[in-house]
């Protein structure tokens, strides 16, 4: 029986998992991948399905398969989809070595968290499932931990299991794992560099649930793979190397002159230089598309590319610096631009009015192309796919291949989804239709929530919500519209026009 059954692995929601991500990374390169608004979509190492059930919701039209080893999280999931009212999710224990060839066909697969931690033989499968299963123009997604800095992780288990067995230690594992780890550390020389790599390891280790530590740390098999070897193995599976996730890795991840020497060592070899970029920026994990070998990509279009897309920005002007920049903040979050650029300006200004929703590069463009300098119109468009590539890569915009279902006002009948409505019930965590989660840890703002299931109107609302003995419907009103906004620039409230 899977351990997994025993301790269950922690899941959520993982935004750059999200078909809409894999798709817009493939545009990016050239591609045209299937249309995330009907898709079929498997994911393999499931869990109980956190992360695979809110994207049926997010996309009601496209159909959605995990599986996992384990029956125990399925088991709570497929209570969670039958609680929540979803119908196009389906969740099935089964291990990935039985997947035969009549398993179907899928136009993105995600394999998250299961590559490191498998035996090769699994990991031949799982590479041959992409290349069988997954469609023409699809894409695939597997993390996985790499070298160099993965190796320093390998280091402190190796040190942790022989510790344990040495002990025999059978009993809290976790625990006695950190206890001797954080040993090791208070023991080193003070001017040692191991000292420092150490205190690492128990400060990361410490932050971690116990049950992830568990798996990850303490599990049968752990090995970080190389970017080059992981490139080659998918290689021999007819499968190419798309991109990381991560724009940010795609746009700039390093100094310009850096990226040059590494061009020059790895000679146009597009994994060469990947690995070689690995070993510079010291990393531990990845996220790697792969597409079928035969597609043709371009690579460095980006600017081209970004204008098929559309646009969305958490940026909200906050205020205007005495030299005239003007400052915008993220309201979703840490992070903020000042700038005097006239087309960047504007251009955030009329996303700021629409967000959650997105706008289409070209409409965007159409809007304010007569509102900036006349000099600066005709090279508008691509300024300002470079800007907003830019701040892509910092999660300040959001490039979209599709309109999400999202509010554009408070609806007449507000509606969230069943499963926002349900984890408002149980905690103080609620995935919005952006494959992302939020907080609300006020009490009467997640009652509120849990009323939004498209019946009432706001003076049903109020009337739900006003306080026992309270006369006035005034200041509850102000509340709950309040909080409906709120609800609705956190991409909780569903378009009217949307069938849930």
């Amino acid at each position: 029986m899977s351990l997994y059954n025993e301790i269950p692995y922690p899941t959520h929601v993982y935004p750059e998992t999200h078909p809409d991500s894999l798709a817009r990374t493939a545009v990016l390169f050239g591609m045209e991948p299937p249309p995330v608004q009907q898709c079929r979509v498997l994911e393999i190492a499931c869990g109980d399905g956190g992360n695979l059930i809110p994207m049926g919701f997010e996309l009601p039209n496209s159909e959605f398969l995990g599986i996992d080893i384990a029956s125990t999280p399925i088991q709570i999931g497929q209570r969670v989809m039958e609680r929540s009212g979803v119908k196009n999710v389906t969740l099935r224990a089964l291990d990935l070595m039985e997947v035969a060839h009549d398993f179907g066909t899928f136009d993105y697969i995600i394999a998250h968290g299961i590559y490191s931690w498998a035996p090769d033989a699994v990991r031949e499968k799982l590479l041959r499932i992409c290349r069988d299963h997954l469609s023409p123009r699809g894409v695939a997604f597997i993390s996985f931990n790499t070298g160099p800095a993965g190796r320093i992780r390998q280091l402190t288990r190796d040190m942790i299991m022989f510790h344990l067995r040495a002990a025999g230690i059978e009993a809290d594992q976790v625990a006695e794992g950190r206890k001797f780890l954080q040993m090791l550390v208070d023991l080193a020389d003070d001017s040692s560099i191991w000292k420092a790599v150490l205190g690492k390891e128990a400060v990361r280790l410490s932050k971690r649930p116990d049950s992830v530590t568990f798996h990850d740390e303490l599990g049968a098999a752990y090995s970080p793979v190389y970017f080059a070897d992981f490139a080659a193995a998918a290689e021999q599976n007819g499968l190419q190397f798309l991109s990381d996730s991560d724009l940010k890795d795609i746009i700039d991840p390093i100094k310009p002159e850096a990226a040059k020497a590494l061009e020059r060592l790895a000679n146009g070899d597009v994994v060469r230089y990947q690995q070689y970029l690995d070993f510079l920026v010291f990393r531990g994990f990845r996220r790697s598309l792969l597409c079928h070998r035969d597609i043709p990509l371009e690579r460095g279009q980006y600017l081209q590319r970004v204008q098929t897309l559309l646009v969305a920005s958490p940026l909200s002007k906050s205020s205007v610096e005495p030299a005239g920049g003007e400052v915008f903040t993220n309201r979703r979050g840490s992070g903020r631009i000042t700038t005097n650029n006239p087309v960047v300006i504007r251009a955030l200004a009329r996303l700021e009015m629409v967000w959650p929703r997105a706008k289409h590069f070209s409409e965007l463009v159409r809007e304010i192309v007569t509102e900036v300098p006349p000099e600066l119109r005709a090279e508008a468009p691509a300024a300002l796919a470079q800007s907003l590539l830019n701040l892509a890569a910092n999660k300040l915009v959001d490039l979209r291949t599709y309109q999400a279902s999202l509010a554009e006002s408070i609806p007449a009948r507000p509606l969230t989804t069943g499963l926002a409505r349900l984890q408002a019930e149980e905690g103080v965590y609620v995935t919005t239709l952006l494959h992302t989660q939020v907080e609300i840890p006020d009490t009467q703002t997640r009652r509120l929530l849990q009323l939004l299931d498209g019946t009432r109107d706001l003076e049903a609302l109020v009337s739900a919500m006003m306080p026992h003995g309270e006369k006035s419907q005034g200041a509850t009103e102000t509340k709950v519209t309040a909080a409906l906004e709120g609800f609705r620039t956190r991409a909780l409230l569903v378009s009217e026009s949307s069938v849930f």
